[in-house]
């Protein structure tokens, strides 16, 4: 069975487990865009931290440091249908809610060529798990973004307990 098959159907029994557990309080969390040039490969110098994110429907994100070539990009091919894109550059800080359950896809436009890229999942991937492009992503950005799904799917299974 391939990877994103597996993803699929755990995603899809996850989603029962999910409706059950579901909190009426949003939450808040942060994603900083780091330049840590004491890094030993390029994916670890450019980075979101945390690069891999997993809410709830109506929970935000602040993400800082969309300053001089960072940005906040939402990469088509890896977003639910119909969510509003987001396109953040030159703010120190700035606040996403996210209300449409899926995978949601970001990179920085000048540093996903170094590998800057992060997965939020809100709610459950679901929605748009079998639909997922990489039309838009680089080879290291597939490479990283394996990496990125086998995170979810490890606490997809981690939840599912």
């Amino acid at each position: 069975m391939s990877f994103m098959k597996t993803v699929a159907g755990l995603a899809l029994s996850f989603s029962v487990l999910l409706a059950a557990d579901s909190s009426p309080y949003a939450e808040s969390f942060e994603v900083d865009q780091v330049i840590d040039l004491s890094a030993m490969t390029p994916e670890d110098v450019y980075r979101f931290d945390p690069d891999y994110l997993w809410i709830e429907p109506g929970d935000s994100i602040r993400f800082l440091n969309s300053t001089g070539n960072h940005t906040v990009t939402s990469i088509e091919g890896i977003w639910p249908e119909g969510a509003e894109h987001v396109n953040i550059e030159h703010k120190a800080k700035a606040d996403v809610v996210f209300e449409k359950p899926g995978l949601y896809g970001f990179r920085c436009k000048v540093h996903g060529r170094h590998g800057m890229y992060a997965l939020v999942v809100v709610g459950s991937p679901e929605p748009n798990i079998n639909s997922i492009e990489y039309t838009k992503v680089s080879k290291l950005g597939r490479r990283i973004f394996k990496k990125l799904f086998e995170k979810m799917e490890k606490d997809m299974a981690a939840r599912s307990n």
